[in-house]
């Protein structure tokens, strides 16, 4: 629901107005008001004030089909029946027994509650009393004592990094100076694997006819798997995915870097003399992985480029731009249809949109990658001469250099 229009519903002075009103034009203006709002405007209107959502659908008709409305008797100030917690106080001191024990919470969090047991569970406990109470009321009087249907958020941070606040500044900053130069930004990071075959996965289509999948997720039974690698232009709003065929690696990620600048970017940066990388500080990305600081140095010759790295602190890669702007709305795409082969993922990758003008290219990288490969006797050497690191935070900041130093 919108809650800008439920916020305008009614003002101040309407909730005035209304008090002026008998119980029958009380009535008619809330359904004017819900023909008014359109869509979803009944459901909005009972959550502004109370009233029963039964009462406006019979009003709106009332307005609808009869032009001259016929005089009924109105009621009363305070007539109709009384709410069944007014009439009934005794139900909300047995459900204030009935949940006393019966909720959970975080040890390390008094005040975060929620209850352990269901409104089905409530009503038979209501039977064993002999009271005979709807679904309706339960959910009144859980209202009434604050309780409301929440998800958790992941949102705790697994542990707290030192230098943690220190590494945003720079990141912040590094991105702010390197844009304002000209250097292109670009955010990078590796999605979950996926299998291919006919799996089920999360989402709903349009379909005329019943969809089936697979009733088990081996991955015996897959097609293979697909690694999808994204880069995405910050200040371009463009984003780059790769689908690879085989493994997660230091030289897949810096394959892919290397082809994307090729063939797009550095017709888009032409004057380019460096490129700022941001990304997360685990995977095959690694902050302390010296294997991918290898092929760093192997991708700054090739394109001839300095290589800005800037790594995010450990548990944070929630932060990366990446995830948000690129890779949420590629797992949307994906959503509701079968992975059947790397060919149809990268054609449904390249239909991803957003109103706010994102444009994704796809691609598939099909070379096989070794893994746990070692470092060549010339890194150490190399390391020396074309890495940078910064002075405060080092492990998370250096620059590559296309040339030894």
């Amino acid at each position: 629901m919108n809650t800008k229009i439920l916020a305008e519903v009614f003002s101040k002075t309407d909730l005035t107005y209304i008090q002026q009103l008998d119980e029958r034009q009380r009535r008619l203006y809330c359904a004017t008001r819900a023909i008014q709002i359109g869509k979803h405007g009944v459901a909005t209107v009972c959550a502004s004030i109370r009233i029963a959502r039964n009462t406006v659908y019979k009003d709106i008709r009332e307005l609808k089909h009869k032009t001259t409305l016929p005089k009924k008797s109105v009621r009363a100030s305070g007539g109709g029946r009384k709410p069944i917690l007014e009439e009934h106080p005794e139900y909300l001191t047995l459900f204030d027994e009935i949940v006393q024990n019966r909720t959970a919470g975080l040890p390390q969090n008094d005040s975060v509650r929620w209850l352990d047991v269901s409104p089905t569970q409530i009503i038979q406990v209501f039977q064993e009393h002999d009271i005979n109470i709807s679904a309706y009321i339960v959910h009144e009087m859980i209202k009434l004592r604050g309780f409301k249907k929440r998800s958790f958020h992941k949102t705790q941070t697994l542990k707290e990094s030192e230098n943690r606040d220190a590494q945003f500044k720079v990141v912040e900053a590094t991105w702010a100076s390197c844009a304002s130069q000209g250097i292109p930004v670009l955010s990078i990071d590796t999605k979950k694997k996926e299998m291919l075959g006919n799996f089920k996965r999360a989402g709903k289509v349009f379909s005329q006819h019943e969809l089936a999948a697979l009733d088990h997720d081996f991955a015996s039974f897959s097609n293979g798997t697909i690694v999808p690698h994204g880069i995405y232009d910050v200040e371009r709003n463009v984003g780059y995915l790769t689908i690879g065929k085989s493994h997660d690696t230091a030289e897949f990620v810096c394959d892919n870097i290397a082809r994307i600048w090729k063939d797009y970017l550095q017709w888009e940066y032409p004057d380019a003399t460096a490129i700022c990388i941001l990304c997360d500080g685990g995977g095959s990305n690694s902050a302390s992985h010296h294997i991918f600081k290898q092929e760093l140095v192997k991708l700054a010759a090739t394109l001839g480029l300095d290589i800005i790295i800037v790594h995010y602190p450990p548990y944070c890669s929630k932060y990366n731009p990446i995830e948000h702007r690129l890779s949420a709305h590629i797992t949307r795409s994906w959503s509701g249809v079968p992975l059947l082969s790397a060919e149809y993922a990268c054609m449904k990758a390249n239909e991803t949109t957003k109103s706010k003008g994102l444009v994704v290219i796809a691609s598939i990288n099909s070379k096989e990658y070794q893994t746990q490969r070692t470092l060549d006797e010339s890194y150490e050497s190399e390391r020396l001469k074309r890495i940078v690191f910064d002075e405060r935070l080092p492990k998370w900041n250096y620059v590559v250099r296309c040339k030894s130093a």
